[in-house]
C-alpha cells in the first residue's frame, strides 16, 4: 500500500513507543510483537518484519519488490515494572485499532504516558513493598515482632535499591544491598529476643528482591522458543539474583562472627488456620505487591485474589497430593488462566495478574536454605538452590501454560476484547502472524469492513485484507506443514 514517507515515520514512530513500553514492563516478545503487528495492521501497512530482542524493537518495512526497505530501531530503556504505564499503552493500542483514536491522538498519548507522573506516590510505593515484606513473613509463621521487622527491612531495603538506582549505580549492587539488609535485620530481631525465628525476615526479604525481577517474560520466551530474548533476560535475572545471594552471604558472615544462629524452621503444617493464614496473607501480598509497581486501584482486588487463591492451592496440594514442584506448577497455570479471563473482563493485562498472582509461590526459604547449607554441606546446599530453580521454572511455565490455553479457548469462542488477549506462540510466520494478531471472523462477519486510521479521517478497508490472509492460510495448510516456509519466512528473534 502506497504511502508517503512522512505517514511511515507517524505510524512506526507509533507502534515502537508502543512497543518499547510493554518490552520495558516485561512483556514477553511474542505478545509485543504481536502488539506492534496489530498497530502496523490496523493502519494498512503489510510487509512489515518485526524484531523484538533484550532491549531493542525495530521494523523494516517494504512496500513491493521495487522499493527501499524502510527501516527504523528504537532502544528500550531501564525495565521497572510500571503497571498503570503498562495498561495505558495496550488501552491505546486498543482504542487505536478500534478506530476510538485517531493515528495523531495516539501518537500524542503513548508520548504523553512515560512523562505523567507515576501512579502512586513514591512513599506509597516503598509502602506497598513493606507491606509485601511484612505479609510474607507472616504466610511463614512468623511473630508479631518478625513481622514488624520483616515489614521495616523491606522497605528500607526498597528506599536504599531506588536511591543507588538513581545514583546510576549498578542493579546488581543494589539487590546485594538488599539481601544485606535482610540479614542484618535478623540479627537485630535474634540480638533482641533469641528466641524468635529470626530467618523469617531474611526469606521474606528475598522474596520482595526476587518480586521486581522479569522473569515471567523472560521465562515466556524460552518455553515459546524466542531464544535470543530469553538468553539476555535470563542472564539478567540470574546476575540480579546473584546478587542478593552475595548480600545474603555478606549478612551471614556478620551473624556468624557476632555469634547469632539464624535457621530455617519447619513450614506450616495443613491445617485450616494455616489456610486462613494463607489465603490473607496472600492477599496482602497482591496488595502491596500491586501498590509497589503502581497498578491502578480498579485491578488491586482482582490482583490480589489471585495472588492469595494461588498461595492456598499451592499449599493444600503440596501437602495433600503432590510434590511442592507439580503443586506451584498446578497453581501458577491456574494463576495463567484466571489472568487471561481478567485481562479481557477487566480490560488491563493479563501480565500483571500473573506476576502478581505468583507471588506467594516464589522459593525464597529454599533458596536461603541453600545459602546457609553451601559452606558446610556442598551437596545439601546446591539440592536446595536446584529444586528453587525447579520451582520457579515450574511457576514460569504452568503461567504460560495457562495463559495459552485460555486464549486459544478464547479466541476461539470469539468473545469480544480480543485485544486484551495474550500471544503466547512461538516465533511465527507471515501468515500465521496475521492470524495470531487480528480477531477471528465469523462467517456472519464476512461483509463486515474493519476500520483504518491510516488518514486523518476514518476510513475502511475492503473486506478482502483478512480474507486475503484467511485463504493464504488455507491454502498453505492444504499444501502441508512445510507451505509456511514459502509463504513468509520464520522469524526467530
Amino acid at each position: 500500500m502506497p504511502t508517503d514517507i512522512a505517514r511511515l515515520h507517524a505510524i512506526f514512530d507509533l507502534a515502537m513507543r508502543i512497543g518499547e513500553g510493554m518490552l520495558t514492563n516485561g512483556a514477553a516478545a511474542s505478545e509485543v510483537t504481536a502488539t506492534v503487528l496489530r498497530v502496523l495492521s490496523s493502519s494498512g501497512l503489510r510487509n512489515v518484519v518485526v524484531e523484538v530482542t533484550f532491549n531493542q524493537v525495530s521494523l523494516s518495512y517494504l512496500p513491493d519488490d521495487r522499493s527501499t526497505p524502510f527501516t527504523r530501531i528504537r532502544s528500550a530503556g531501564v525495565r521497572a515494572p510500571d503497571f498503570a504505564r503498562l495498561a495505558a499503552f495496550e488501552e491505546v493500542t486498543d482504542r487505536y485499532i478500534g478506530g476510538d483514536l485517531s493515528r495523531e491522538e495516539a501518537g500524542a498519548r503513548v508520548v504523553a504516558i512515560p512523562q505523567e507522573k507515576p501512579h502512586y506516590s513514591r512513599g506509597m510505593m516503598i509502602a506497598g513493598f513493606a507491606l509485601m515484606g511484612g505479609a510474607s513473613a507472616f504466610s511463614l509463621g512468623g511473630s508479631t515482632m518478625v513481622v514488624l521487622a520483616a515489614t521495616i527491612a523491606a522497605g528500607v531495603l526498597i528506599w536504599l535499591t531506588g536511591l543507588m538506582a538513581a545514583a546510576q549505580v549498578p542493579l546488581f549492587f543494589g539487590q546485594a544491598v538488599g539481601g544485606f539488609v535482610g540479614v542484618l535485620a535478623a540479627v537485630v530481631v535474634s540480638l533482641i529476643n533469641p528466641v524468635e525465628n529470626s530467618s523469617i525476615v531474611v526469606v521474606a526479604c528475598i522474596i520482595v528482591l526476587l518480586a521486581g525481577l522479569t522473569s515471567i517474560g523472560a521465562m515466556q520466551d524460552a518455553i515459546t522458543g524466542w531464544y535470543v530474548t530469553a538468553s539476555a533476560r535470563i542472564l539478567e535475572t540470574l546476575m540480579l539474583t546473584i546478587g542478593i545471594v552475595a548480600g545474603v552471604r555478606g549478612g551471614l558472615l556478620l551473624a556468624h562472627l557476632t555469634g547469632q544462629s539464624i535457621a530455617v524452621s519447619a513450614a506450616l503444617p495443613l491445617s485450616l488456620a494455616s489456610v486462613l493464614v494463607l489465603a490473607v496473607s496472600g492477599v496482602v501480598i497482591g496488595i502491596g505487591y500491586g501498590v509497589g509497581t503502581y497498578t491502578p486501584a480498579r485491578l488491586l482486588i482482582p490482583m490480589s485474589m489471585a495472588a492469595g487463591t494461588s498461595a492456598v492451592v499451592a499449599h493444600i496440594l503440596a501437602r495433600l497430593l503432590l510434590d511442592r514442584v507439580w503443586a506451584v506448577a498446578v497453581a501458577s497455570f491456574l494463576v495463567g488462566m484466571i489472568a487471561v479471563v481478567l485481562a479481557r473482563w477487566m480490560r488491563a493485562p493479563a501480565l500483571l495478574f500473573v506476576t502478581g498472582g505468583i507471588i506467594p509461590l516464589v522459593p525464597g526459604s529454599r533458596i536461603y536454605r541453600g545459602l546457609l547449607a553451601l559452606p558446610d554441606q556442598m551437596d545439601q546446599g546446591a539440592a536446595e538452590l536446584f529444586g528453587a530453580a525447579e520451582i520457579a521454572i515450574a511457576i514460569a511455565a504452568g503461567a504460560v501454560l495457562g495463559q495459552l490455553l485460555a486464549s486459544r479457548i478464547l479466541t476461539r469462542l470469539g468473545i469480544s476484547g480480543w485485544a486484551y488477549t495474550p500471544v503466547v506462540s512461538a516465533p511465527f510466520s507471515t501468515v500465521r502472524r496475521r492470524r495470531l494478531t487480528l480477531p477471528k471472523r465469523r462467517k456472519r462477519d464476512a461483509g463486515r469492513t474493519e476500520p483504518s486510521t491510516m488518514t486523518g479521517e476514518m476510513t475502511a478497508l475492503p473486506p478482502s485484507l483478512l480474507q486475503e490472509a484467511q485463504d493464504e492460510l488455507d491454502a498453505s495448510s492444504a499444501q502441508g506443514p512445510s507451505a509456511d516456509l514459502h509463504v513468509g519466512s520464520s522469524r526467530r528473534d
